[in-house]
């Protein structure tokens, strides 16, 4: 109903400010007719206009006849002649009968006293000699008529410009607006999409600016997406290309073991081709998930990650003692401190092995082997607390790679509920992950 309403009210405006502006030109006509007239009546009863007008009309008329030769009874030259007399009738009466009437409504048989009384004149009955005779005529000027029209004239056109003026005057509101808004329209036109629309009053211009604003937040929102994920597409790519160098380093470590015969005993070979194997899977998970990510059009959304439920301790344990190999090769020396509770984690296998990769890639790049590096998780009422502490070495330049894989860890470990955090601290870099955990039942 409300918006029914709105939708009529900029015509029902409309229609009031023209029945507003007829009514006011209309008053205005009428105090002009009545005052014009006042005024004119008031000068044709005090002056002899009137009356000499009539006086000069009588003259050109006994001129014309003289000159002309007219008989009485020649009615055409006469009506020719009265029809170039504006405001004038004429009668003629010869032996006191009418025997010429300009005035069709006057009927033949009226006498001279009756037409003199109904029909008044300024001058009297003057005798006019014809060429055939001599009669009476009679003359009745109406020339204040011609005053009276000018004045009605007067009237109507003031009071159209009366009514066109006080028509613009109150539309003038929404016309200014409508000028606005299109100042307004062509300031987004140039691109500047940050200008707000002005919404003002409750009808349907309103509405259209009200239209046209939330256009132009969508359209401000859909750019700002648009950047988004701009972003997100070159944060991803700087991400997985980082995460992708740690495993296979990794696996190339394994392979040269393997083609250089440094293993000890079939065992041992069987278990560095396994972990090849792992970080070989790893890596096409990696360029998978790349692949999908770019054939998805979900990039605006935040990633969802399928979780799956792992003993906490043995998960942790494998996961450290595959980083292990490499960095301990390379003279790093490693204490790991367990914990002595069980506890279940829901974690993405393939996230958490990207996570520990970019830790220990840190490690081998950042830490001072000539200090061991401390690794040590523990329970603390429904986290698990992973900590690593290892000294800064003394290099000349700092990689650049560092943060962006520890940032992109950092977002895997959202996505599990859990926190990332590191500090620099008098040399000592501290890295700490929570995650929540799954508590064993007593029985």
């Amino acid at each position: 109903m409300n918006k029914l309403l709105i939708g009529k009210k900029l015509k029902l405006k409309l229609i009031l400010a023209i029945l507003f502006s007829l009514l006011i030109s209309f008053c205005s006509f009428v105090v002009l007719e009545i005052v014009g007239e006042s005024v004119l009546d008031n000068y044709l009863s005090k002056s002899t206009f009137i009356e000499q007008r009539q006086k000069d009309a009588l003259e050109r008329f006994i001129d014309f006849v003289k000159d002309e030769k007219l008989s009485s009874d020649d009615e055409k030259e006469l009506s020719a002649w009265v029809g170039k007399e504006r405001y004038l009738n004429l009668y003629i009466f010869s032996n006191e009968k009418l025997i010429y009437s300009s005035n069709n409504l006057i009927d033949p048989l009226v006498s001279e006293q009756l037409l003199t009384h109904f029909v008044p004149s300024k001058i009297p009955i003057t005798t006019v000699s014809f060429k055939d005779q001599e009669a009476q005529v009679y003359m009745v000027g109406s020339y204040e008529y011609q005053y009276y029209n000018l004045i009605l004239i007067i009237g109507i056109s003031l009071a159209a410009i009366t009514f066109i003026i006080s028509f613009l005057l109150f539309i003038n509101k929404k016309t200014s607006y409508i000028g606005k808004l299109e100042r307004e329209i062509k300031i987004l036109e140039g691109g500047n999409l940050d200008y707000p629309i002005t919404i003002s009053g409750k009808d349907e211009l309103s509405s259209l600016a009200q239209s046209l604003d939330e256009m132009r937040k969508s359209f401000m929102e859909r750019l700002d997406n648009e950047e988004q994920i701009r972003l997100a597409n070159r944060e991803l790519i700087t991400a997985i290309s980082h995460d992708l160098r740690t495993p296979l380093t990794i696996l190339l470590g394994y392979m040269d073991i393997i083609q250089l015969n440094k293993y000890k005993t079939q065992e041992d070979l069987l278990n560095y081709i396994h972990n090849s194997r792992e970080k070989a899977y790893q890596i096409k998970a990696l360029s998978d998930k790349l692949f999908e990510y770019f054939t998805v059009s979900s990039a605006s959304e935040a990633e969802e990650i399928e979780l799956e439920t792992y003993e906490g301790g043995a998960l942790l344990d494998q996961l450290i003692h595959e980083q292990l190999f490499v960095p301990s090769r390379e003279g790093f020396q490693f204490q790991v401190e367990p914990p002595r509770e069980r506890f279940m984690l829901e974690v993405n296998l393939v996230a958490i092995r990207r996570v520990f990769d970019n830790i220990f890639s840190n490690v081998q790049k950042y830490a001072d082997p000539s200090h061991p590096v401390t690794v040590k998780y523990f329970l603390r009422e429904q986290t698990v607390h992973f900590v690593m502490q290892n000294r800064i070495k003394r290099i000349e330049k700092k990689g650049d790679s560092n943060e962006i894989g520890l940032i992109s860890s950092r977002k895997m470990i959202q996505q599990h509920d859990g926190t990332l955090t590191f500090k620099h601290e008098k040399g000592i870099f501290t890295l700490e992950i929570v995650l929540p955990i799954i508590l064993y039942e007593e029985k």
